[in-house]
């Protein structure tokens, strides 16, 4: 079905676009590792690379947009793929914000149950930015109940987001007192939350790529 509406080009952008979500989201995750071997400045080189990378993805995003307002397609699915799009682009602002985040935070003075607890919460979001990439690409070849399967599974991924986002929340609450200077525990506030609306965004984009299927399907 959407092989059969969308521009090849367009498709090969789209999939593209989404491994490129799928290496910012690696990215990060390994610029928290070298944080936790303390080899700060690979580290600080590697958020870097996050940032180019989202760059990339950028310009790729811009090209589909370009190519989507050129092309003649129903402009119902046009405003769908429209959305789907930015909410994809979503997940990609959320995991940069929690780069910058950790740009500027001490991230080793970090109370360790809470930097296990963040690092929980990245598992989840590089787990569910792998599963929408997966779902998008077998949307793309026309294997939708696959598709749809896999979605299924990205919801779950968020609940258990949703759970370490919350017992983060209730730690940093515990721990408030061993977290100097006080601004600190915002940033860390701000970090976890990053994170969760990342996650949230995966199941957001996994739930309109559904719709889309449901509705496309019956046209």
């Amino acid at each position: 079905m959407f092989r059969e509406i969308l521009p090849e080009q367009i498709i090969m952008l789209l999939e593209e676009y989404v491994d490129k979500l799928n290496d910012i989201a690696e990215s990060f995750k390994e610029s928290i590792s070298l944080l936790n071997e303390m080899r700060t400045g690979e580290a600080r080189k590697k958020l870097a690379d996050t940032m180019r990378i989202e760059n990339e993805a950028d310009r790729i995003r811009r090209k589909i947009i370009e190519f989507l307002e050129e092309s003649r397609i129903d402009p119902g699915f046009k405003q769908d793929f429209f959305h789907f799009i930015k909410v994809l682009d979503r997940i990609i602002d959320w995991i940069k914000e929690a780069s910058r985040e950790l740009t500027v935070l001490p991230y080793l003075e970090i109370p360790q149950p809470l930097r296990e607890g963040i690092e929980d919460l990245v598992e989840k979001v590089v787990e569910a930015t792998e599963k929408i990439a997966e779902a998008t690409k077998h949307t793309l070849q026309g294997n939708y109940e696959e598709a749809t399967r896999i979605i299924s599974e990205i919801e779950k991924i968020e609940e258990e987001a949703d759970e370490i986002n919350v017992n983060n929340r209730g730690k940093l609450l515990e721990l408030a007192d061993n977290i100097k200077p006080y601004t600190m525990a915002i940033l860390i506030h701000d970090l976890n939350q990053d994170l969760e609306e990342a996650a949230d965004s995966c199941e957001d984009a996994g739930d309109y790529l559904r719709a889309m299927l449901v509705s496309w399907k019956r046209r």
